[in-house]
């Protein structure tokens, strides 16, 4: 025949058993923290006989206090002791457990007759607390038992969480950085470098499209007169910077005409339209360049 010790012990292994069953629903459901620890403070309220529940956790160098009625705040000494306890429990890494509270203290005078405080402890050290609390009986070592293992499940979820964030933070940043790059490679697959029109290889590419769209287009040509006794007069780099001028003119002047440096001085630029629109943005090209 079973013993009452033993009977007692079947039962709490059993709770205990049904409730981390609960939290790693709960946990696997949604990646919000606070909708998290919301759901799990109620869970604690609903499977042990105790009526005050809060969640604190460490944010930096301040606790913030997480409890169900948030809408409800805490007396300002009231909650200086639940930060307080949260504090000691961090800063030791260990368990605070009163069964009786003593007169005169802050929790005998809110009405506290007993609470407990166990931490959250990651790899890296205590991030916050579970503090329960009770105001008409003493908490028992089973209640410890029970709200310790919880703590250690729910240290591991948000552990297993922020690792989750951290890692997509990485990727998000390590796809941003290669999308960065191929969008540079791209860019230069197809652009002049020195005036940043397209370069001629795709110029033509772009051309076969667009006729094959059955667009009606002309194409206008033109060079820089005189360019090589320029370049010759006043060297490589004037001269370079002269073909870079021209490209910066016709971007700014023509933006919506795809345009290119069809070879040296030459340049090429597609017209949707006839021989005399060919022929006007010509010469819109040309007073712009002289100019």
């Amino acid at each position: 025949m079973v013993d009452e010790e033993t009977l007692i012990r079947l039962v709490h292994s059993a709770k205990e058993l049904k409730v981390l069953k609960a939290i790693t629903k709960i946990t696997s459901s949604t990646d919000n923290l606070t909708v998290i620890i919301n759901k799990i403070i109620t869970l604690i309220l609903q499977e042990i006989d105790v009526k005050i529940v809060f969640f604190v956790m460490k944010e930096n160098a301040k606790f913030n206090i997480m409890n169900v009625d948030e809408n409800r705040p805490l007396h300002p000494d009231f909650h200086d002791l639940v930060t307080f306890i949260a504090q000691d429990t961090v800063k030791y890494s260990q368990p605070i457990f009163i069964k009786q509270t003593k007169h005169g203290t802050i929790a005998y005078r809110f009405g506290i007759r007993s609470f407990l405080s166990v931490p959250l402890m990651l790899h890296e050290g205590p991030i916050g607390a579970i503090i329960l609390m009770a105001q008409y009986r003493s908490f028992t070592n089973a209640t410890l038992k029970i709200i310790s293992t919880i703590a250690n499940q729910v240290a591991s979820a948000i552990e297993h969480l922020w690792l989750k964030r951290a890692i997509d933070e990485k990727e998000k940043k390590i796809t941003k950085l290669y999308s960065k790059l191929y969008t540079k490679e791209a860019k230069r697959a197809i652009v002049d470098a020195l005036t940043g029109l397209f370069n001629k290889r795709y110029f033509v590419e772009l051309l076969d499209s667009e006729l094959k769209k059955g667009k009606k287009l002309s194409m206008a040509m033109f060079d820089l007169d005189f360019f090589k006794h320029y370049n010759d007069t006043f060297g490589h780099v004037e001269g370079d910077n002269l073909l870079r001028a021209a490209g910066q003119v016709i971007r700014k002047k023509f933006k919506k005409l795809k345009a290119c440096r069809y070879g040296g001085e030459e340049f090429a630029i597609i017209v949707e339209g006839d021989l005399d629109e060919a022929t006007q943005v010509g010469e819109e090209l040309r007073q712009a360049i002289e100019s």
